[in-house]
C-alpha cells in the first residue's frame, strides 16, 4: 500500500516543473527534508526542473548550514529566496500540513494558490485536512508515526534502493536527531532509522559538532525572564508552568520541562499575532494520553488560528491574545492530568 502511494506520487509529478518549500523560519528537519527530496527526485527524473524556495531560516539552521557546508563543500545547499509560483506546475510542501504556515513572497496570500500542491509531513493532522481543491489529498504523504519528515524521505530512498552517500547520511541523521529532541520525543523506529545512518564514516559525535551552536545572549535573557514571570499550577502530581516572553518561546517552553514542569505554556507577542508554545514530558503524555497538538488544533479551529505539532510539543499562532483562550487551553490540559 505504501509503495503504491509512493508510486502514484512519483507518477503525478513526473515531467512537471517542481517547487519544493517548507514552513517559515525553516528548522533543520525542514531544510534536510527539502534538499534530500530534491536529491531523490533528481536521481529519478534526470532532466526535470526542480527548485527549492525558503522564506527564512532559523538561527540554528543557519548555523548548521554553515558547519555542514564547511565539512561538505561539494554538497549544494543553495536555494531560491524569490520565486514566482506561477512558474511551477506543482508545489511540494514539507514538514507542515497547513498552507498558512508557509510564506511565498511573490504570492502573499497562499490561500489563492492556483497550482496543485502536495503535503509531505509527520505532524498531527486532526480530523480534517486542507479543504482546498488544489491540494491533491490522495497523494499527501502524511505519517504521524515518524519523529521527523526526513524519515519519510529516507523511506523513499530505501523503497527505491537509492544508495546514500556520506553527506546525505549526515543530513538525515541531523534532522532525525534534532526533530526527535535528541530521541526524547522519538520511539523505537526513530532509533532504528537513525542507527542505519551511522558508520565509521558517519559518527554520532561528528554530527553533534555540526549541530553545536553558542547560546545567544538574547536567548539567555528570554529564559531568565521566562523564569521570573513563571506561574505554576498544580494538578494532582503534575505541574503546569505558564509564562510569557517577547521571543524564543519554544526554547523557554523546552527549558521549563527540563527544570521541573510537566507541561509548559509560553505566550509570545510577535509582529501582528501571538504564538503559544507548549511542551509536555514524554512520560506525562504516555501516562495520561495528553496530546498537545490535538488540543491546539481544536482551539485554532475555534478561534481562527493555526495550531499543530506533536503530542508533547505543539504551538498555536493566533491574531489576538486572550485570557479566555489561555484558560481554555489550561482546562483542556487539566482534563488529561
Amino acid at each position: 500500500m505504501l509503495k503504491l502511494k509512493f508510486k502514484d506520487f512519483l507518477a503525478f509529478i513526473k515531467n512537471k516543473n517542481i517547487l519544493i518549500t517548507t514552513h517559515d523560519l525553516v528548522d533543520i528537519d525542514g531544510l534536510v527534508s527539502c534538499f534530500t527530496l530534491k536529491y531523490f527526485l533528481k536521481y529519478h527524473f534526470k532532466n526535470q526542473e526542480i527548485s527549492i524556495y525558503f522564506s527564512e531560516l532559523s538561527k540554528s539552521t543557519k548555523n548548521f548550514v554553515k558547519n555542514f557546508s564547511e565539512k561538505f563543500p561539494e554538497f549544494n545547499l543553495s536555494y531560491e529566496k524569490k520565486f514566482n509560483v506561477s512558474q511551477a506546475d506543482v508545489l511540494l510542501i514539507l514538514d507542515t500540513n497547513k498552507l498558512d504556515q508557509i510564506k511565498l513572497k511573490n504570492n502573499s496570500n497562499t490561500n489563492s494558490l492556483e497550482i496543485p500542491y502536495i503535503f509531505i509531513d509527520h505532524h498531527y493532522l486532526g480530523d480534517k485536512s486542507e479543504n482546498k481543491s488544489n491540494n491533491i489529498k490522495s497523494l499527501n504523504l502524511i505519517f504521524e508515526d515518524f519523529s521527523s519528515t526526513a524519515e519519510i524521505i529516507l523511506l523513499l530512498f530505501e523503497i527505491s534502493n537509492i544508495p546514500l552517500n556520506i553527506p546525505l547520511k549526515t543530513l538525515f541523521f541531523a534532522a532525525i536527531l534534532t526533530d526527535s529532541g535528541f530521541f526524547k520525543h522519538g520511539n523505537n523506529n526513530t532509533i532504528q532509522n537513525a542507527s542505519k545512518l551511522l558508520s565509521n564514516d558517519v559518527k554520532f559525535q561528528d554530527v553533534l559538532i555540526l549541530l553545536k551552536t553558542d547560546v545567544d545572549i538574547s536567548v539567555k535573557i528570554a529564559k531568565i525572564k521566562g523564569l521570573q514571570r513563571l506561574k505554576l499550577i498544580r494538578e494532582g502530581e503534575y505541574l503546569i508552568g505558564i509564562t510569557n516572553v517577547s521571543s524564543f518561546g519554544a526554547s523557554v517552553a523546552s527549558m521549563l520541562t527540563k527544570i521541573g514542569c510537566d507541561v509548559s505554556i509560553v505566550i509570545s507577542k510577535e509582529e501582528n499575532h501571538y504564538r503559544i508554545n507548549t511542551r509536555a514530558k514524554k512520560r506525562v503524555c504516555e501516562e495520561t494520553g495528553l496530546n498537545l497538538a490535538k488540543i491546539l488544533e481544536q482551539i485554532s479551529d475555534q478561534y481562527k488560528g493555526s495550531g499543530g505539532g506533536h503530542n508533547g510539543a505543539a504551538s498555536l499562532m493566533i491574531n489576538k491574545q486572550s485570557d479566555i483562550i489561555i484558560n481554555e487551553l489550561i482546562e483542556n490540559i487539566k482534563e488529561y492530568l
